[in-house]
């Protein structure tokens, strides 16, 4: 299967980002750059992520710091939903 990326400029132009706000985003592993030709892409599978990191950093004023928390938060949260789940499952006859 073909991943579709798109171009990180086309992204911080259509959401009003900044790029260097997505580079770091990418540093500390929130989401991947992909480079080819010089040039960077996101997958399209990550930009429901970048948006909501968007939202939080520039309409909630949240720091990367922050965000990082955030998102650590929300994973363990799913993963915890998912593990009720499961048990819910088991102990049912």
């Amino acid at each position: 299967m073909e991943r579709t990326l798109i171009r990180v400029m086309d992204v911080c132009q259509s959401h009003k980002m900044e790029l260097q706000f997505i580079r770091n985003l990418s540093q500390n592993g929130l989401i991947e750059v992909v480079v080819q030709d010089e040039e960077e892409f996101v997958k399209e599978e990550e930009l429901k992520a970048l948006e909501q990191f968007a939202t939080w950093h520039y309409e909630l004023e949240i720091n990367l710091q922050g965000i990082e928390v955030a998102q650590n938060l929300l994973h363990k949260i799913e993963q915890l939903q998912e593990e009720i789940r499961l048990l819910r499952i088991e102990i049912r006859p």
